[in-house]
């Protein structure tokens, strides 16, 4: 055989293996599940709201610590180690899914929809403004969700109340589905515990 068949075979040889082998990653790899948190497990949102009256409700800004900062969801193996799970993503940036889940369920806890999310306009002005850093919302080693929040109510620019909140779920060391349900269920502890402070105010 001369050399030009050799290279001609060890060419053909060689794309034939790649070949197989992007074709046996793709059939073992799972596809990428995406989840988004509720804020309003057990919650009945079929109130009647209010419109056009009462004070203006301003939601955020609503900020994360880095390590949450990302698609991937965060499980802590222990006290002070975390792994990121790459099969299973937020569909959303988490801030912004926490915010829309607030804002979702928000309105039907307090009895008016005039609520906004930050970034809003200068005009009109918020008469209250609730502004949230959560400090972790993860899964632990014991399959335990919990959130912790330090969250405010502002009215112009006064702070009427300042606040942490910290809430726990039972949840799954493994499942998916329960973490992110477990997550939810603190969520919406959060968004019930900001509405019974808040909802006096706006009278």
């Amino acid at each position: 055989m001369n050399l030009y068949l050799t290279k001609r075979l060890l060419k053909y040889t060689f794309l034939s293996c790649l070949t197989f082998l992007i074709l046996s990653c793709a059939k073992s790899s799972k596809p990428v599940e995406y989840y988004m948190l509720d804020a309003s497990v057990g919650i009945d949102n079929n109130q009647t709201l209010k419109g056009d009256e009462g004070p203006m409700i301003g939601l955020g800004p609503i900020r994360l610590p880095e390590y949450l900062d990302r698609f991937q969801m965060v499980v802590a193996v222990s006290e002070n180690k975390y792994k990121l799970i790459d099969g299973h993503r937020w569909a959303e940036k988490l801030d912004q899914n926490i915010s829309l889940a607030l804002f979702k369920t928000l309105p039907s806890q307090l009895g008016t929809d005039r609520m906004i999310r930050y970034p809003w306009p200068q005009r009109p002005g918020v008469d209250f403004q609730v502004k949230i850093d959560i400090l972790e919302l993860n899964i632990d080693q014991d399959g335990r969700s919990q959130l912790i929040a330090q969250w405010s109510i502002k009215s112009r620019d006064k702070t009427i109340l300042n606040k942490r909140s910290t809430f726990t779920a039972q949840a799954s060391t493994t499942d998916i589905d329960k973490m992110v349900q477990a997550q939810s269920e603190c969520l919406t502890k959060l968004g019930q515990d900001i509405a019974v402070n808040l909802k006096p105010l706006l009278k």
